[in-house]
């Protein structure tokens, strides 16, 4: 993976970037066809970007995840893992 030091903040961005990923994910998932979670960083910008990709194999290169390991069943139906989200976010991204 391509970790980067940063502060806690910078964390809570890329947790929200993929919270954001995944709920689009589940408000249009029939738009969907093979999608996984793609992580990755930008390196111009040297921003982590997030996006619901279709047809990347898993083992493609670090930063793909099977979306459905990002969602968990709630009260009200399904909704974005927030304890998985951070567990990617702070895979990424390491406090100085």
């Amino acid at each position: 993976m391509n970790n980067t030091m940063a502060n806690w903040q910078d964390i809570k961005e890329l947790e929200d970037r993929i919270y954001d990923a995944v709920q689009e994910y589940l408000n249009n998932s029939e738009a969907y066809h093979n999608a996984v979670l793609h992580v990755f960083l930008n390196r111009d910008s040297m921003v982590h970007n997030v996006e619901i990709d279709k047809n990347l194999p898993i083992n493609w290169k670090d930063g793909v995840y099977p979306v459905e390991s990002v969602i968990r069943d709630g009260d009200e139906g399904k909704e974005p893992d927030i304890d998985r989200i951070s567990d990617i976010a702070n895979s990424w991204i390491f406090l100085d």
